[in-house]
């Protein structure tokens, strides 16, 4: 019991030790690194090339694949790709798209579908969110799911930066705040059951 106490209050130390307004402080030097790029992704290219894409045929193919009544792959199929749940990630589009309170980020902005210059829709949330979260998964180049969303590199680029910054913003309160003591206890015990042993709440490889 009193290795129990000591391992519970070495990881609240550990826990306490984050301060949640170096958040703000990351999208603020994300913001000032943008503004100093001028939001522009150089990416060399061979001249006169140009490959055609079918944003809206895939569009319809990640729906019918993942995300319909339906799906051509079953859920624990989606887990294994995504590396989340499918109700995590249609939770996490729905806050990005439902956010209005002004002035709206230029980031969370991104994910708003709009019309291009010919007229046609370019590429929705859930595919914006799909390369993103696919990049983060895997850990791979942008433009490794071209094949399959007809995506290029520079769009997955700005896909998975302003991903990045909109997650922070939404979601940095409730989920990156300091634990509480309730909240490090949960933790603690969840671990021992799970693993049979308590503690290690700092060790990155035994939480996962």
């Amino acid at each position: 019991m009193e290795r129990d106490n000591e391992i519970y209050e070495e990881a609240l130390s550990l826990a306490s030790a984050y301060n949640p307004t170096q958040v703000l402080d990351v999208i603020k030097f994300l913001e000032e690194e943008d503004e100093a790029e001028g939001e522009v992704v150089s990416i060399p290219r061979a001249p006169g090339r140009h490959f055609p894409r079918d944003q809206e045929g895939k569009s319809r193919q990640l729906f019918n694949d993942y995300l319909s009544n339906n799906p051509t792959f079953p859920l624990d199929r989606f887990l294994r790709c995504f590396r989340m749940s499918r109700s995590l990630f249609i939770r996490i589009c729905r806050g990005i798209i439902n956010f209005n309170l002004e002035p709206i980020p230029y980031y969370i902005n991104y994910f708003k579908q709009r019309r291009d210059a010919t007229g046609l829709f370019d590429f929705n949330i859930f595919q914006k969110c799909t390369s993103a979260i696919r990049q983060l998964a895997y850990g791979i180049a942008p433009d490794a799911f071209d094949e399959y969303l007809h995506m290029g590199e520079s769009t997955s680029y700005l896909c998975l930066k302003n991903f990045f910054k909109s997650v922070l913003h939404l979601y940095s309160a409730e989920y990156m705040r300091r634990p509480n003591a309730h909240d490090v206890q949960c933790l603690i015990s969840k671990h021992e059951e799970i693993h049979g042993f308590p503690g290690m709440l700092g060790s990155l490889g035994c939480m996962h």
